[in-house]
């Protein structure tokens, strides 16, 4: 029987950003790789394999047996790849390819250079500058969405840009969640100014763009797939300084509901929803298959509410596609929740709490739907630093 094999390599942006073969992620991405290495179960299709460095068959007879649809879903830290017909890491790089090569891994279940150079280059945040020109050429909604951002080249563009609009965010083209920003809120510094010029040195360009009164951040999940795109979902999520803490877990509907509550019609979310479709079929679904999303928030600017609908693009899987899926199939309807990313420093810590949370909060689930409680959806011991954590109202 011929299966696919997930693995979560977190690392995967700041593989991208450095390109290199041979790239050894920092030991924080290695441990978040590690404590979270069974994310993928919740994500895989029916008798699909999980490459797992931190495997444990307590924890997961515990887990398939609360979640039967779970049952068919191994866990390996040694695949057999002559059962391996799919290989699914959360993002495409050169480091995961040499990654699945030395664990035995043939080379027709790789993507080839060309593949991987054009997953690099439709990763690069000038992509999303595409995406929204190519929105705003609907006029129809023109006035509820911002000016595209701009790639600039050289120190002398970003001490213009920042002059002329004041509050400015500096982006690298490629750079993890929350890495590669560089923020200006009053005017522009030799540090920052030295920040874009080594920037540019690295990568080429800079993306700068207004930091914008931001009122709700969510996004929308889409699937390439033999070069056509669908529609996955909505995400609705919560950042810090733009890294990543969590999604809100609740049905596509009220997500819809809670994004018009901030102010966005949802005529103006089916559009940008089939724009962006046109766009991913013409412009991504060609070189690429598998998940995407796409960051968008709500914002106000002169008393009215408006649309980012393409903060940026991400050609891999990402936790709001985690949280839609995890939501779709293992909460019950109309229940909602939080999905977080924790992280706890001293040991212990994470594993004391998660006993806690298990006794004051307990999971009750019914046909493998969580109605309330709290769970991991990794395994915790006493050396975790990271969980994903799951807590249903």
């Amino acid at each position: 029987m011929n299966r696919p094999l997930y693995f979560f390599n977190p690392e995967h942006d700041l593989a991208l950003a450095n390109s290199d073969r041979n790239f050894n992620a920092p030991l924080q991405a290695k441990k978040l790789a590690h404590d979270l290495a069974c994310l993928p179960l919740w994500y895989a299709s029916p008798g699909s394999i999980v490459l797992s460095t931190n495997a444990d068959s307590n924890w997961l007879e515990e887990i398939q047996r609360t979640f039967p649809q779970l049952k068919n879903i191994h866990l390996t830290l040694t695949p057999d790849f002559s059962l391996i017909n799919t290989l699914s890491p959360w993002g495409w790089d050169n480091a995961v390819c040499k990654h699945f090569s030395l664990l035995g891994a043939d080379s027709s279940l790789l993507p080839d250079s060309v593949q991987l150079e054009n997953i690099r280059r439709l990763s690069h945040r000038n992509i999303s500058i595409q995406a929204l020109e190519h929105i705003l050429q609907d006029t129809r909604f023109s006035a509820m969405l911002p000016t595209p951002a701009k790639e600039l080249t050289s120190a002398d563009e970003a001490d213009e840009y920042a002059l002329e609009h004041k509050k400015v965010i500096f982006k690298a083209p490629w750079s993890g969640s929350g890495k590669g920003l560089c923020w200006s809120k009053d005017k522009m510094t030799e540090s920052r100014r030295g920040w874009c010029r080594n920037t540019i040195e690295k990568q080429g360009s800079v993306i700068a763009e207004p930091i914008y009164d931001k009122l709700l951040d969510f996004a929308m999940e889409f699937s390439c797939n033999d070069g056509k795109t669908s529609f996955a979902g909505y995400s609705l999520f919560e950042t810090e300084k733009g890294i990543y803490r969590g999604n809100i877990l609740m049905s596509n509907e009220s997500i819809i509901q809670k994004i018009e509550e901030y102010g966005v019609p949802a005529t103006l979310l089916l559009t940008v929803q089939s724009q962006l479709s046109t766009f991913i079929t013409n412009s991504i679904a060609p070189f690429y298959s598998g998940l995407l999303g796409i960051d968008m928030f709500s914002y106000q600017e002169n008393d009215l509410i408006k649309l980012h609908p393409c903060v940026e693009i991400n050609l891999r899987m990402t936790m709001g596609c985690v949280a839609r899926i995890f939501y779709d199939n293992f909460v019950s309807p109309n229940a909602t929740g939080c999905f977080h990313i924790d992280h706890y420093s001293e040991p212990d810590a994470l594993f004391n709490d998660h006993l806690r949370r298990r006794v004051e909060t307990p999971l009750t689930v019914t046909d493998g739907r969580i109605s309330k409680g709290y769970t991991s959806l990794t395994n915790i011991s006493p050396r975790s630093h990271y969980r994903v954590r799951v807590e249903i109202e």
